[in-house]
């Protein structure tokens, strides 16, 4: 058979519209908190993703559908995100939040 006459014979109307290039964290909501103690598992994680370290001292952390995406020192503004998901907006959420914590 032809593409084309291929093409004719698949129906179309029963496969779920995906668009392309969709994120779906796009829209998700965003939880920034303070990490805890308990959140030095995902922290690490997150350092070894993105290859470097973040300090020590306060921190925050950023959860998109109750996973841990990225991290701040509030101090000195470093920050580890995820390289696997678009965080960059998250990023910037973060050190909004760490700015108005430092004051």
């Amino acid at each position: 058979m032809f593409p084309s006459s291929f093409a004719s014979l698949v129906d179309y109307s029963r496969r779920p519209r995906v668009r392309r290039g969709a994120n779906p964290s796009v829209g998700a909501p965003v939880l920034i908190r303070h990490a805890r103690a308990g959140d030095e598992p995902s922290i690490a994680r997150l350092a070894a993703l993105d290859e470097q370290e973040l300090p020590q001292g306060e921190r925050l952390i950023a959860e998109v559908r109750g996973r841990p995406v990225a991290a701040v020192e509030v101090r000195s503004g470093a920050t580890i995100a995820d390289p696997f998901v678009p965080t960059s907006a998250v990023v910037e959420l973060l050190g909004l939040r760490a700015r108005q914590v430092r004051r």
